[in-house]
């Protein structure tokens, strides 16, 4: 028995000490061997030339390349390194799977073209792969751990990298980074580089562990001013800016098609300037997500689970896309009760700048659930509530949201171009207090405009799910939802533009004087009447009667009214609302129809005056000489931005 034993362990070893030897001798006729076929691979799969001028082993099993490239079909070289030493991990080969264990290399240059003309990274699809996958077949957790796996497999746990450049490339700039260092051992990793556009540089450290799935670094600038993020600008039209970034991804599980992912996210300092987001620059002190997400085969979910701050408020979010028989979105937030005050000086500087000063006594608590299937938008769900527990504003600064209570100064700007100012008051001669307007006009602008106006409490909810259901179909702006409420504070407090900021602050505005009755509805109408644009340089229903029919507003009939309700979405095309005869044109004529039935079910005018109302009326006054006789309607102009 021992004999057999001592016999088997002596034919292992001389077995292993062949395959060994075997190793030795054809290790460098293997790995040209695989070269060549890689090599191969990429031409046909996608026309990529890879091209190494030397390989070879150093070492046991590290392999060493000199004078790398790699070419594209199309465009500049994709990628060239000077040298490149490689050590995989021997045992993950036998399970089918390649993990890099350590890496070094110098002289990098990575080139990408990205562009209408200029383009290297657009690949050629291998022919099998020409058919579409179905929305409904993909796999979206298998797809993310692939993707994870891979990219831990292949982030060295060792690595040392030096003179590494990036540059991009499109049809109108160029622009580099430079990675002079960058170097991870035992878990720590540390690297420099800078931008040579702006010459700012840039430092990270952190940890990282390749068996564990974890990655921990923190990204912040060598200089505290100026510190704006390569590229970004130049491909978002966003200017980024921060003291310090900290991401961490602290492991994945993926099992019977579920991939489960926790991890942190958070930034300080941050200044973001983008025109769609704001006019200003947004300033964010601190914020910071410590996250838990989750992805199934046709869904990925930010699980509420996740905790997110922004500055003092704590919240907790929640989003889902769902791609299976139709596209679904959902969405929940909802902060935990804060403070007043401290709630008012987390919102972003430069966001909600007329909110931000207000000092309050209780405490605020913000709720939202959004949701949408693709396939039956009219279904749509949204509701947008705050809660205040109290809550009583104490401190309002000059000019604050106690504005439209006395007499104030009317600035109208259009694109940015300041047009005039106006008191909204006595001293104006042209200011008509609501009672003395005609009822007929007081009734046309609330059924065009918002007619539950003198009810809510400053949101038309059922207006808004229709406006979103309306916007999806379409696939662009087609409908608004705003109330005369979120029409006047747009007016009064903020700028027309459509940004993300203008819409936020501009709904924060509105619930603080609606539901803490800041300005009574009367009022609220009667600055509404007296500041709406009407017509060429007309603001108010006091100049606006005397340029169109030479008229005090309470001589306005009921035809007169309804012709001015017409001109609010567009205030400038009433000179293109007749016809070669001087009649008005049909698509008015429709609009007459409409809104005298509206009224008349609401009891706003009498059957006899619903009866014979007629689409006619006859300008008398200034803007009779801005009359243009076509048979045409002009196309809308941004300037010309409709009132919702």
């Amino acid at each position: 028995m021992k004999f057999v034993k001592r016999r088997t362990i002596k034919l292992s070893g001389i077995f292993f000490l062949s395959i060994l030897v075997l190793y030795f001798l054809l290790r460098n006729s293997l790995l040209h061997y695989a070269l060549e076929k890689v090599q191969t691979k990429l031409v046909e799969r996608n026309g990529i030339i890879l091209r190494v001028e030397s390989s070879g082993f150093s070492g046991f099993t590290t392999v060493a390349l000199e004078g790398v490239s790699v070419v594209p079909p199309k465009g500049d070289t994709l990628l060239t390194a000077d040298t490149l030493t490689v050590r995989p991990s021997i045992w993950t080969l036998f399970t089918g799977t390649l993990r890099i264990k350590e890496i070094h290399g110098s002289g990098i240059h990575v080139t990408v073209e990205y562009g209408e003309k200029l383009n290297n990274i657009r690949f050629p699809r291998p022919n099998h792969l020409h058919d579409t996958v179905k929305v409904s077949e993909r796999n979206y957790a298998g797809m993310l751990a692939s993707a994870l796996d891979r990219s831990f497999n292949f982030a060295p746990q060792r690595s040392v990298l030096r003179d590494v450049l990036f540059t991009y490339k499109n049809d109108t700039l160029e622009r580099s980074i430079r990675l002079n260092t960058f170097h991870s051992d035992e878990g720590e990793m540390a690297g420099e580089g800078i931008d040579l556009e702006r010459n700012q540089k840039w430092k990270c450290n952190g940890s990282f562990s390749q068996t564990r799935h974890h990655f921990d670094m923190y990204v912040f600038p060598v200089e505290t001013e100026h510190n704006q993020l390569p590229l970004l600008q130049e491909l978002t039209g966003a200017t980024i800016e921060f003291d310090s970034v900290h991401v961490v991804l602290d492991g994945y599980k993926y099992s019977r098609n579920e991939l489960r992912a926790n991890g942190l996210f958070s930034i300080a300092g941050l200044s973001l300037h983008h025109k769609k987001i704001a006019e200003d620059t947004v300033r964010v002190p601190k914020a910071s997500i410590s996250y838990s997400f989750t992805a199934n085969e046709n869904s990925i979910m930010l699980d509420s689970s996740s905790v997110a701050t922004l500055d003092q408020i704590t919240f907790n979010p929640y989003l889902r896309l769902e791609n299976g028989q139709s596209r679904k979105y959902a969405m929940n937030i909802r902060t935990s009760a804060t403070p007043a005050t401290a709630f008012f000086r987390s919102l972003p500087e430069g966001m909600f700048d007329e909110v931000r000063l207000h000092e309050a006594d209780g405490t605020l608590q913000f709720k939202l659930t959004f949701a949408l299937d693709a396939k039956n938008p009219d279904d749509v769900i949204f509701d947008c509530s705050m809660k205040k527990d109290h809550f009583h504003l104490k401190k309002f600064p000059p000019g604050g949201l106690l504005k439209m209570n006395s007499e104030f100064t009317q600035a109208v700007y259009e694109r940015d171009r300041y047009i005039r100012s106006f008191q909204v008051g006595p001293s104006n001669p042209d200011f008509t207090p609501i009672s003395d307007v005609s009822p007929y006009f007081l009734s046309s602008v609330l059924t065009s405009e918002d007619g539950s106006f003198l009810y809510h409490n400053g949101f038309n909810e059922d207006a808004f799910r229709k406006s979103i259901a309306t916007n999806f179909k379409a696939g662009k702006f087609l409908r608004g939802g705003s109330t005369i409420s979120m029409q006047l504070v747009k007016n009064v407090f903020l700028n027309r533009k459509k940004t993300v900021a203008r819409k936020a602050e501009e709904a924060l505005i509105v619930w603080l004087i609606e539901s803490n009755r800041l300005c009574s509805k009367e009022r609220m109408f009667e600055v509404y009447v007296n500041i709406i644009e009407l017509g060429p340089n007309v603001y108010g229903i006091g100049e606006a009667s005397r340029f169109y029919f030479n008229k005090k507003p309470v001589q306005l009939n009921l035809q007169e009214s309804i012709f001015l309700a017409s001109l609010l979405p567009h205030p400038k095309w009433f000179r293109y609302s007749f016809d070669g005869t001087g009649q008005l044109k049909p698509f008015l004529a429709d609009y007459y129809r409409v809104m005298s039935n509206f009224m008349l079910k609401k009891n706003l005018i009498s059957q006899e005056e619903h009866d014979q109302l007629l689409p006619k009326v006859e300008i008398t006054g200034m803007a009779k000489e801005f009359i243009v006789v076509t048979d045409t309607v002009p196309e809308p102009v941004e300037e010309e931005e409709e009132s919702n």
